[in-house]
């Protein structure tokens, strides 16, 4: 059963954040305090249940729409142990507005740290770079409209690669990110992430993404 807690809620929101937990999870100090670093107005909910990460998240897009009655114009996956940099979020947002339609999302630089060290600067949207490996974050701002439209992968088949996927499919509907290197995050990395799996299981995963998403792109 998926449960909605509202962290914070602004007047005339532009974004909304959503922070997929399991049972027991909890959203970190530093998250909290990063986040709140930015200007931007937004609604942030915690949604919780025992599914995928973009199952939860997507219960609380829809549950804000049910309870409101509206979408917002943005929309972020915030992880629960994300340190975002100064104004992070700021900056992905006035990069991102004024963008044409095939500009679905903004991304920015990002850092593992923990049991990964690996850094991954917000370079240049590169569709031929996208089918090899995933270098764009899931806690990246996108248009509502691109949520809505394209839709997230939800299904418990991919499970790992669900974020790689789901930008995949977006570029199968004409839709591509614009980097803002000034914004950056880290996150911290344990044994428990889903992206710590073994190097087997990411080479099963990886298969069934490139049957599903790449390999029609290639066509």
């Amino acid at each position: 059963m998926n449960s909605i807690k509202i962290q914070q809620q602004d007047k005339n929101s532009e974004i909304l954040i959503v922070t997929p937990l399991l049972p027991g999870h909890k959203i970190s100090k530093n998250t909290k305090v990063t986040l709140r670093r930015n200007k931007t107005p937004i609604t942030w909910l915690s949604s919780m249940g025992n599914n995928n990460i973009p199952t939860n998240a997507q219960f609380g897009i829809d549950w804000y729409r049910r309870k409101y009655n509206k979408s917002l114009p943005f929309y972020m996956m915030l992880d629960n142990d994300i340190k975002l940099g100064r104004k992070a979020i700021d900056k992905m947002y006035d990069k991102l507005k004024p963008t044409p339609g095939h500009i679905g999302y903004a991304y920015a630089s990002f850092k593992y740290e923990g049991h990964i060290n690996r850094d991954f600067p917000a370079v240049p949207f590169d569709i031929n770079k996208l089918v090899k490996a995933n270098y764009i974050s899931s806690n990246s701002l996108f248009k509502m409209s691109v949520i809505e439209d394209v839709g997230l992968v939800t299904d418990e088949f991919y499970k790992r690669l669900l974020d790689w996927a789901f930008l995949l499919k977006c570029y199968g509907q004409k839709i591509m990110g614009i980097p803002v290197p000034e914004a950056s995050f880290k996150a911290i990395s344990s044994t428990k992430d889903v992206s710590a799996g073994s190097q087997n299981d990411y080479q099963i995963k990886s298969k069934r993404v490139y049957t599903d998403f790449i390999k029609p792109l290639l066509n």
